[in-house]
C-alpha cells in the first residue's frame, strides 16, 4: 500500500476499481478519497466503503468513476483477422 513514510497514512485515493487490486492513483483529498471520488461519495454514487452504489444505473458514469485515476493505455486495439 502506498503510504507516507512513517505515518501509516495512505497517500493515494482509497477507491478500488472493479478490477479488484487496482486503486485510483490520484492523491488523497478527504476521507481517503481523491477530490473526484470524494465528490462522487458526496453525491451518493459511492458507498462509505468505497464501492460504486448499485443504485447508479448509468453505465457511462460507472465507467468514468471506475477508471478515474488509472493509467490509460493509448494503444488502439485492432483485430486483424
Amino acid at each position: 500500500m502506498n503510504q507516507a513514510p512513517g505515518t501509516g497514512t495512505r497517500t493515494h485515493c482509497r477507491f478500488r476499481t472493479s478490477l479488484g487490486l487496482t486503486y485510483c492513483q490520484e492523491p488523497a483529498y478527504a476521507e481517503g478519497f481523491c477530490r473526484f471520488h470524494y465528490e462522487c461519495f458526496l453525491r451518493g454514487e459511492l458507498l462509505p466503503n468505497g464501492q460504486i452504489n448499485e443504485m447508479l444505473v448509468d453505465q457511462d458514469r460507472r465507467r468514468t468513476i471506475n477508471f478515474h485515476g488509472q493509467p490509460q493505455d493509448d494503444t488502439i486495439y485492432v483485430d486483424e483477422r
